[in-house]
């Protein structure tokens, strides 16, 4: 094994922070970055080794192979935590200006919305896990919580309660549970679960988490967070009347004083729903106002 990877995997092992998602996520980027430095000429380093000139190295590499700036970007967050963690504070500046990294725009120019019909939810052989993906779709919930959630404590008959523990930011939240569709789908999780998550008792969160990811690139699923882009549109169709930007619906200017008001506040409930509480946020999964 190549110097450099074996360090990052050892620091890997023993800084476990953020969630198992965000580990994965910064193990794989971390491999990559090794992998790069080694193909830019850098064939001897050690996690110490960091210097500003890999850094501008990595970058202009990364342009040179048209990465995205989101990508750059993302890619940077892991090697600021490299930095800090070998002591070099100071080693990159905190914005990414004088790295000549574009800014990027956080809404897309197109929807998101994801929706998986029942033909390809039955061919996910795992029930547990093709009810975390129905949870999905059905109420917006991030994968995370779809895993953790126990439906003996969410329900709540005409509302799911969700769980601090569950959710991003250990916030709490509350979800309407309307349709009969909703209604099916918690009374199956209830079936399944008991009075445990969707994890079977037996098995960690890493372990459920592989097997999840496993039973999706079975089926070529792998990003399914327009899941909650679809929630959302769905969501402010019913709380308006009208469909979202995204799916040719009013623009803000165009609309009435009266429908900008039912705009704002179908938002507002949409980001609530979600776990974010901002109606900035809603421009990514609804279009901008």
């Amino acid at each position: 094994m190549r110097q450099l990877e074996y360090e990052f995997k050892e620091m890997l092992r023993n800084n476990r922070d953020g969630s198992y998602g965000t580990q994965v996520q910064r193990k794989a980027s971390l491999l990559r970055i090794a992998r790069d430095l080694r193909e830019l000429g850098f064939n001897q380093m050690n996690v110490h080794a960091l210097k500003r000139k890999h850094v501008i190295a990595l970058v202009k590499h990364w342009q040179e192979l048209e990465i995205s700036a989101g990508s750059q970007k993302n890619l940077l967050v892991f090697v600021r935590w490299w930095a800090r963690k070998v002591g070099k504070y100071d080693l990159l500046p905190e914005e990414n200006d004088s790295l000549r990294i574009p800014k990027r725009s956080l809404i897309p120019d197109s929807s998101k919305a994801q929706y998986l019909n029942q033909d390809i939810l039955n061919h996910i052989s795992d029930e547990r896990i093709r009810l975390s993906i129905e949870l999905q779709q059905e109420f917006g919930l991030r994968r995370q919580e779809s895993l953790l959630f126990q439906p003996s404590y969410a329900d709540q008959q005409d509302h799911l309660a969700m769980k601090g523990s569950w959710t991003k930011g250990g916030r709490p939240r509350t979800i309407p549970l309307i349709t009969e569709c909703q209604r099916v789908l918690v009374d199956r999780t209830r079936k399944i679960a008991g009075g445990g998550s969707m994890i079977p008792s037996q098995l960690s969160y890493k372990q459920w988490f592989d097997r999840y990811i496993s039973e999706l690139k079975k089926q070529n699923l792998y990003n399914l967070h327009g899941l909650r882009h679809g929630y959302a549109q769905r969501r402010y169709r019913v709380l308006t009347g009208w469909p979202s930007p995204f799916e040719n619906g009013p623009k803000f200017n165009d609309m009435t004083e009266e429908q900008r008001k039912i705009d704002e506040h179908a938002r507002l409930q949409v980001s609530q729903e979600l776990g974010h509480n901002r109606i900035s946020i809603t421009d990514v999964y609804l279009g901008k106002r």
